[in-house]
């Protein structure tokens, strides 16, 4: 503005119109301050270009070929600039990190310390892509960086239990979960991704591998001492050191456990849905059997806790009115196979209820009734009440593969079935015997729906 006024004729402030509208069209040829400072900087590469030119590749990985991080362990000294450089360029939060700086103690001969940096591992077979409901995953198909799609997660926070080695991070104020990438848009523009530009010691670079040589060395077990397996998910990134670390290696918090985030209505959700499809088998088994005191019963109770465990699943994630995107990963995620059958489950849950609660439900003096009941006699009992068995077992059992695909000690192959089933079963025949006592006892009104439906 000062130089518009300094162009500007006197004679325009008091009133020449012409005057200040040819002093504005010369100021709109000049180049804005933006056009200025690319025009200052054009050139073939940043200045700072010299110091990670040889970091990164000088260009696209090949077919059967993909980008990763190569380490120098030797030339880390756990200065953490690669995760405050990780941290601010990508803006995360006060408590998320990207990338992080470990530590390995062991012993030969004498003590041995090494500083370890770790970031996402792109793997070859990530788990977070194959473990998330929402498809909120992809694997670049030309240079193998997985990148996590913002829009596309809600907030389930699997992927932080199918990475074995924790990567993803969960942001509470965005309901969403983040994780490194690379920096994909640096890397595609010739620039270094922050952590491999900030380190003072060049102990981070990119280099191409192959995919197939990835693989073998995990299968053969070659990765960092005391990290979980490599062969889980094939991790891609290269670990460097002249002499092998000692074969009693072990990280810094070996043997330190911290309890995780409950999530009250993932436990809700789980317990209900178990009691559920328990009390619903008890009923139709005993039915089946030729009870007729209380399994009646025992299906309304089981169908009614199944809807309340389902209305509940919602509340554990970051973005619950996305809800409905669980079941898009059907292909490859046991959480998008068990929302699946639960819906299955409920849709077969509430006409078994139905059919069983039907005396009750004709002894009320509503109107349109008989309707109903005709209605309810087109139902055929017996199959419906045996697919929801079959259903309901079938999302028990995906809602344990959630848990055994993560690989955890805590949540191996049969044991982790057993809890589930066993959950089940405990509960189900709890309630079974519950309702058996209200049918026969006498107490207040659950006993005589009880009497009602037995008759």
């Amino acid at each position: 503005m000062t130089a518009l006024r300094e162009r500007t004729p006197a004679a325009a402030s008091v009133g020449d119109t012409t005057g200040l509208l040819r002093a504005l069209l010369e100021e709109s040829r000049e180049p804005t301050a933006v056009e200025r400072f690319a025009k200052a900087h054009e050139g073939p590469a940043p200045a700072q270009a010299r110091y990670y030119r040889d970091l990164i590749p000088t260009g696209l990985p090949g077919v059967g070929e993909q980008y990763a991080f190569d380490v120098d362990l030797d030339a880390c000294s756990g200065c953490k600039a690669c995760v405050s450089a990780c941290h601010h360029l990508n803006g995360l939060e006060p408590e998320e990190t990207w990338r992080s700086v470990g530590q390995l103690y062991g012993q030969n001969g004498l003590p041995v310390l090494q500083h370890v940096t770790t970031a996402c591992h792109h793997c070859v077979d990530p788990g977070c892509l194959k473990g998330c409901p929402t498809n909120a995953y992809e694997k670049d198909p030309v240079t193998g960086v997985v990148r996590h799609l913002d829009d596309q997660c809600f907030g389930c926070q699997y992927c932080t239990m199918a990475c074995p080695y924790e990567v993803p991070q969960y942001s509470k104020s965005k309901g969403i979960v983040r994780k490194c990438d690379m920096c994909h848009g640096r890397l595609a523009a010739g620039e270094a991704p922050a952590c491999v530009q900030a380190c003072p010691n060049g102990a981070i670079r990119i280099s191409v591998v192959s995919v197939a040589e990835a693989a073998s060395a995990a299968d053969a077990g070659v990765f960092l001492p005391d990290s979980p397996p490599p062969r889980l998910t094939k991790p891609t990134t290269r670990y460097r050191r002249r002499s092998a670390l000692p074969a009693n290696t072990v990280g810094a918090d070996f043997g330190h456990a911290e309890p995780q985030h409950a999530h009250a209505p993932l436990v809700a959700m789980l317990v209900l849905t178990q009691m559920s499809v328990g009390a619903l088998t008890a009923g139709v088994v005993g039915g089946l059997f030729g009870a007729s005191s209380w399994p009646a019963l025992a299906i309304v109770l089981g169908a009614v806790a199944g809807q309340l465990g389902l209305a509940v699943a919602p509340l554990h994630l970051g973005r619950p009115h996305l809800a409905f995107r669980a079941v898009l990963g059907w292909r490859h995620s046991w959480l998008s196979r068990e929302a699946i059958l639960f819906g299955v489950y409920a849709a077969f849950s509430i006409p078994a209820a139905l059919v069983a609660a039907t005396p009750w439900l004709v002894s009320l003096p509503l109107p349109g009734i008989g309707v109903l009941e005709q209605a309810i006699g087109l139902i055929p009992k017996t199959l419906v009440q045996l697919a929801a068995v079959i259903a309901g077992l079938a999302a028990i059992f995906c809602s344990a593969k959630i848990y055994t695909f993560t690989a955890r000690e805590f949540w191996r192959g049969w044991r982790t079935h057993l809890k589930f089933l066993g959950t089940a079963a405990v509960l189900g025949t709890s309630a079974a015997a519950a309702c058996a006592a209200m049918a026969g006892a006498g107490t207040p009104v659950l006993v005589a729906a009880a009497g009602v439906l037995g008759a």
